[in-house]
């Protein structure tokens, strides 16, 4: 099967599954030149390009009227490869959805939604930005979320998508490697990624606090930038058992992170999947995560890591507590963790659950002709 990837953001995703798509099929993979060089490691970057066809994309700002050319060199790309399916990472519908209205009559598309609804913050399902997007994702033959939540919750947008979202698991991030247990830290928590008010950081602080009133030494490294970093930095400042990373950490750099941790801490106020998480179970490390969205999906209580309520700073000191006081089922938590990563969230295994989305998707679009030649015969 001839395969394009259309991944204007989810770069390291993409390449993944492009590459193991690769083992049994050809593939053209189109990407962000920029989200590329900020996700790939030489490594993975080296790896790609011996597996696919690739193609870095230089893409404009979205009011730049240039961006008009990026559009059709993506168009002519993919007309050209002539594939029999297109794979779209959901982005910003003007470039994607341009692609998606001019080609979807020659080939079915695919697409991965990330988001259903846009996190707490975003625009609201009633703004012109979402009910664009449910537009486009009306025109795919397909769709692909990360969990069985998020897949109700998009058909619940949209009763026109019923029957057509495929739930395949977000497959492992980063660059695993070496013994689980060199290097880690203990009573050490890491808060990784974008830190945006859902991401509820301020309610690890608030466990942390509760932590050391109990005499536990606990650490928290907390790796990102965001709004919410701002809002909080003076309480960050303030305490002297917090690393703070506040830059960009380059792809070759995370995984030493991870492996440092007792366990990473998602103490979402709502979520659909992490990709944190994934890095996470690729390098043998548990997770602490709300009970939001799909995370108890892949986080797993008692196998792969706790889950706890959202906005509850007492609930999540007590299952840092845990792992703290009890270093068996820590240990116990990250070979779960690892070998969760191993069996459920391989590449190989999600390529394979790709493929038979595309197959429906194939097989509705030759139904569908099927039907318009009958009606126009009779």
């Amino acid at each position: 099967m001839r395969i394009a990837l259309l991944a204007l953001h989810f770069a390291e995703y993409a390449s993944r599954l492009a590459v193991a798509l690769a083992a049994k099929h050809e593939v053209l993979l189109l990407m962000r030149a920029s989200n590329a060089d900020n996700e790939l490691t030489a490594e993975l970057r080296a790896l790609v390009e011996r597996s696919v066809d690739v193609r870095y994309l230089k893409v404009r700002r979205y009011r730049d009227p240039r961006v008009l050319g990026t559009s059709l060199t993506i168009n002519r790309a993919i007309r050209e490869f002539s594939p029999a399916v297109l794979h779209v990472q959901e982005p910003h519908p003007l470039l994607a959805g341009w692609t998606i209205l001019s080609l979807r009559k020659q080939v079915p598309v695919v697409m991965t939604v990330h988001d259903p609804i846009s996190h707490s913050g975003g625009p609201p399902t009633d703004s012109l930005y979402w009910k664009t997007l449910m537009w486009f994702r009306r025109r795919a033959s397909r769709l692909i979320v990360h969990g069985p939540r998020m897949r109700a919750e998009l058909e619940g947008l949209d009763e026109h998508l019923a029957k057509r979202v495929d739930v395949i698991p977000h497959g492992v991030l980063g660059q695993a490697g070496g013994d689980p247990a060199s290097g880690r830290e203990p009573a050490t928590f890491l808060f990784f990624g974008r830190v945006e008010s859902y991401k509820g950081l301020r309610y690890l602080l608030d466990a942390n606090d509760l932590l050391q009133s109990r005499g536990r030494a606990s650490k928290l490294i907390i790796a990102g930038t965001g709004s919410d970093l701002e809002t909080l930095r003076s309480r960050l400042a303030a305490s002297t058992r917090i690393e703070l990373i506040d830059r960009y950490v380059p792809p070759a750099d995370v995984a030493s992170l991870f492996r440092r941790s007792t366990a990473v801490v998602l103490p979402y106020t709502d979520a659909t999947q992490s990709g944190v998480a994934a890095i996470a179970f690729a390098n043998s490390c548990p997770v602490i995560a709300t009970d939001v969205g799909d995370l108890p999906d892949i986080v797993i209580h008692g196998r792969t890591g706790l889950i706890v309520p959202p906005c509850d700073g007492r609930s999540l000191a007590d299952a840092m507590q845990r792992l703290i006081d009890d270093p068996g089922l820590r240990d116990s938590l990250a070979a779960g963790a690892g070998q969760y990563a191993k069996e459920r969230l391989s590449w190989s295994r999600i390529a394979d659950l790709t493929e038979e989305s595309y197959c429906r998707a194939i097989a509705s679009r030759r139904n569908a002709t099927a039907s318009l030649v009958a009606d126009e015969s009779t």
